[in-house]
């Protein structure tokens, strides 16, 4: 407890020591009759808005309290009532009005404590008609004569110095005023002004500037005696620590050998960390060569991958292929089949004939005989014979032509068209005449039959045809 009174006392000695520039609290006491000019010196002052004034007002019993930051600076301002002067003018005698106002006073006093700065008095006319001098003459009746060094007069507006030196209220405060402007440079100028006022033994007005004094020299001596039992105290510290510190020494030099020793397995372990470093740089090497030689795998793997792909598509084509042989091998046995029946069909003709043949035979005998019928039935086997000519020549070229797309294909089936063509014994055909005409003829179709035969296109004989081996 003693030690927080002794540093509020010197704080508050400090702060009435200090030079004005320095000061960073700044309170103040506004005082006037008109309660418009008075709001519009602590808007200006405080550098505030309406809005803003509303948050800080602190209303007292008559007073209003507020504060803010100008420039770094805490501000303080008690606004005053303005009814103290009409008091102080109804009153009969002015002692009487004094005393009524003194309790109010003090409250406006103790509301900036340790105590303000400096009293504004707010003045509107220059020519005093509203006798705001009362107010100083009733501040210097309640704090004493003292309290007008800490006094000023606040112009809101510019007037002639002959005006201002004529002003009784600035006679009263020693020739001390401040034209208020709004701006930011004029109010700290009033700052400057209101804290470097002469004959002030303080920076600040206070009425127990001695009593402070007195603490000050009371708390001084409280606290030489608890400074000498603290000192004390720090001694038997001070020697128990230059004991531990000794043994820390001591500690230090058991330390200094551990490390020594410590060094030395340090530097083993270097050496076996190079060791480890050599063989982690070999590891690496080889697991690059590793990387590599996978990385050469892969794109071998992809590359074989990519001609599996190829075989595969080919392999589907070659399919395709086959399958179409297969339609096609399909489409040339049933024409194979249709030409056997075909020849077939022909060798059951060739049969008749040489059945007819054979009755022409008999007939032969009848016709020498009978010369005219004999004659009838030799053109009658000549036109037969061109008839069955015709037919034989179809079926030839339908046999050469069957012959050649097998031939053509791809299946290697070879067959050879070693069937005797008409064209070699027709000449003689034709000179043959009755019985020799169709025993030539007989001749010219057994020997075309022998022939289909022997190259194997009859299905009685050779009807299948073996596939073509796979590729």
């Amino acid at each position: 407890m003693a030690q927080r009174l002794q540093k509020r006392d010197e704080t508050l000695s400090d702060e009435a020591k200090q030079p004005t520039d320095s000061i960073k609290r700044l309170r103040f006491i506004v005082l006037g009759s008109d309660e418009v000019l008075i709001n519009e010196a602590c808007d200006t002052i405080l550098r505030s808005t309406d809005a803003k004034r509303m948050e800080t007002i602190k209303r007292g019993r008559t007073c209003e309290f507020r504060e803010d930051y100008v420039s770094g600076r805490h501000v303080s301002v008690v606004k005053t009532p303005t009814y103290w002067l009409e008091n102080l003018k109804t009153y009969l005698f002015f002692s009487k009005s004094v005393r009524s106002l003194k309790r109010d006073m003090e409250f406006s006093y103790s509301m900036v404590f340790p105590g303000p700065h400096a009293f504004l008095l707010v003045l509107g006319d220059v020519r005093n008609s509203g006798k705001e001098h009362y107010l100083l003459r009733a501040l210097s009746e309640v704090f004493g004569q003292e309290v007008l060094d800490y006094s000023m007069v606040l112009f809101m507006h510019g007037y002639s110095d002959r005006d201002i030196g004529r002003n009784r209220c600035v006679r009263k405060c020693s020739e001390r005023y401040h034209i208020l402007k709004d701006n930011e440079d004029n109010v700290l100028k009033l700052f400057h002004d209101a804290t470097a006022m002469k004959q002030r033994k303080a920076n600040f007005f206070t009425n127990d500037l001695e009593l402070l004094y007195k603490a000050e020299t009371y708390f001084k001596k409280e606290f030489d005696a608890t400074y000498e039992e603290r000192e004390n105290i720090l001694r038997g510290d001070l020697a128990e620590m230059k004991t531990a510190e000794e043994n820390l020494r001591t500690k230090m030099t058991e330390m200094e050998k551990q490390n020594s020793e410590n060094v030395r397995e340090l530097q083993d372990l270097r050496e076996e960390l190079d060791q480890l470093r050599e063989e982690l740089d070999a590891h690496r090497f080889r697991e690059n060569q590793l990387r590599k030689d996978l990385d050469a795998s892969i794109s071998r793997e992809k590359q074989l991958s990519q001609e599996i792909d190829a075989l595969k598509e080919k392999k589907y084509e070659l399919k395709e292929e086959l399958f179409d042989l297969r339609d096609h091998k399909r489409r040339v046995n049933a024409e194979l089949i249709a030409s056997n029946e075909r020849e077939s069909q022909l060798k059951s003709d060739n049969e008749k004939l040489q059945r007819e043949l054979e009755q022409l035979k008999d007939n032969e005998k009848k016709r020498e005989k009978n010369p005219r019928e004999s004659k009838h039935k030799e053109e009658f086997l000549l036109t037969e014979k061109e008839e069955v000519q015709e037919e034989y020549d179809i079926s030839r070229r339908r046999e050469e032509e069957l012959l050649q797309t097998v031939t053509g294909s791809q299946h290697g089936i070879h067959i050879s068209t070693a069937v005797t063509p008409p064209s070699v014994s027709e000449n003689k055909v034709k000179s043959l005449s009755g019985r020799e005409c169709e025993v030539e003829r007989k001749q010219i179709d057994s020997q075309s039959s022998r022939s289909l035969e022997g190259e194997g296109l009859n299905p009685a004989r050779q009807n299948i045809i073996q596939d073509p081996p796979n590729r």
